[in-house]
């Protein structure tokens, strides 16, 4: 399946309606992407600095201590629109790409069947630091990797002139923390980041960004419910503890985070393992 850029398209952007996704026989079609809406008065020069994470890490930064404030969303849309089941077999593995949604192929022939995905992430200012904290819901039963890989392709176009980027990750495939930057890389093969992350890092990587760091730590478990164990979730605080000025009681924001973590359950102690 062919897609075809929004770069090579006549209209801007923000000129078009939700896509329509329409069924083919043919193996190669121009099709579109989700679209993506980021609030126009958002300037990431601005800011000192940009943290990109996952829910999961969340707790790094509790809202309360920190005094942050919402600034806006990230909101993304994709429509679809079906017509003449019994013309030939779907160009999307709908299974694959959008579980626990819906089955074509279930319904009855003729039927017309339209369906709109809407996913919409807001963004945080951090006064402490003037820093700016985009967190993606990312759950492998809602989300489609198309999401996350066009939603990783724009940012990574809007984060060139941005004077910090830190993107925060996790991986099944690492056995401890790495690090990567534009230059350094030390995972070592087989080890690999992927979903959103994996996604942003590799965009990341092309783009002529020299301020740019990431962190990725050991998880387990599916997209979206990733578990860490106590000692990485240390770790981490720990790391973060430098982010703040040395304007924050640091016992105060170790305390703080540790019970976010717990209370949201991403943390696994060396005695309740995720899987048996």
């Amino acid at each position: 399946m062919l897609f075809k850029q929004w770069n090579e398209l006549s209209i801007p952007r923000h000129e078009l309606d939700y896509p329509i996704l329409t069924s083919k026989e043919e193996s190669l079609q121009s099709l579109p992407l989700p679209t993506v809406s980021i609030p126009i008065n958002l300037n990431l020069k601005d800011y000192d600095a940009v943290y990109i994470t996952t829910k999961l890490m969340n707790p790094l930064f509790p809202k309360k201590f920190l005094n942050i404030k919402e600034v806006g969303s990230i909101k993304m849309a994709l429509s679809f629109e079906e017509t003449g089941l019994n013309e030939g077999n779907y160009s999307w593995n709908f299974n694959e790409n959008f579980p626990e949604e819906f089955d074509p192929a279930s319904q009855e022939e003729n039927e017309e069947i339209k369906k709109s995905f809407s996913f919409e992430f807001p963004l945080f200012h951090i006064p402490n630091n003037n820093s700016l904290l985009i967190s993606i819901d990312e759950n492998f039963l809602k989300l489609s990797p198309i999401f996350d890989n066009v939603l990783a392709k724009e940012l990574a176009n809007l984060l060139v002139d941005c004077k910090y980027i830190f993107v925060i990750g996790t991986s099944d495939r690492v056995m401890d923390s790495k690090s990567i930057t534009c230059s350094v890389c030390n995972l070592n093969p087989p080890e690999f980041v992927s979903g959103f992350i994996g996604s942003l890092i590799s965009n990341l990587a092309i783009q002529p960004v020299s301020n740019f760091s990431s962190i990725i730590v050991p998880s387990e478990g599916p997209t979206g419910f990733e578990k860490i164990s106590l000692e990485t979730m240390n770790e981490l605080v720990h790391t973060f503890m430098d982010q703040w000025n040395n304007e924050i009681d640091t016992q105060k924001y170790y305390e703080e985070c540790n019970k976010y973590w717990r209370f949201d359950g991403s943390a696994m102690s060396t005695q309740s393992g995720l899987y048996i």
